[in-house]
């Protein structure tokens, strides 16, 4: 039977050591947050998600449910993470960066031409738009729970979905985002170990 996040945090609290489990648990879902944002950069991106669950674990002891999920806790700092990234300006343009369209939905030729110009469209959002964009279509996270991650109030949460849907509106296949796959890297061990007392 698989734990629930409750007991996998009591346990971390108790021995530094079980916080492993909400790592290997969590750790998918946060790379490929950071992959899909950093457009693809596997480095920056590993070192984000390394990065969340360091201040995860330092902020372990001071952690209270408050009716939020665990996932969306660590979202809510991986998204601090992003912006802080995000105020270093890298005018790159997608051609310049080699990024490859996600492959795995090319299956129907027919699509493939307006999947692509999807995919560079979202690209050219502001990380804002794009941030919210990928939490609704790819994560399918409600509004509410968007709005508690990205720190802002439901309705900017809908306003911004509103405002980036207009700027796609002639791309057919917005919810062709939710199937796009994720990246599947070696995961490192976590660098919060550097962080677990000796002994425990």
């Amino acid at each position: 039977m698989n734990k629930t996040d409750r007991t996998l945090i009591q346990e971390a609290k108790k021995n530094p050591n079980a916080f492993s489990a909400l790592y290997e648990k969590y750790y998918q879902k946060i790379y490929n947050y950071f992959w899909y944002r950093v457009g693809h950069d596997v480095a920056v991106a590993e070192d984000l998600t390394q990065e969340t669950f360091v201040r995860a674990y330092k902020a372990l002891p001071r952690y209270k449910e408050a009716g939020k999920a665990y996932d969306s806790y660590l979202l809510t700092i991986a998204h601090n993470l992003l912006v802080n990234y995000y105020r270093t300006p890298k005018p790159i343009s997608i051609e310049a960066t080699g990024v490859e369209v996600p492959q795995e939905i090319w299956s129907d030729i027919e699509k493939k031409d307006n999947i692509r110009a999807l995919w560079r469209a979202v690209q050219q959002l502001t990380p804002t738009e794009q941030n919210i964009l990928y939490l609704k279509y790819k994560e399918g996270y409600r509004i509410a729970e968007i709005a508690r991650i990205v720190g802002k109030s439901e309705n900017a949460v809908k306003l911004v979905l509103s405002r980036a849907r207009k700027k796609l509106a002639h791309h057919p296949y917005l919810n062709a985002i939710a199937h796009f796959s994720d990246a599947q890297p070696k995961r490192a061990p976590g660098r919060y170990t550097k962080y677990v007392p000796k002994g425990t």
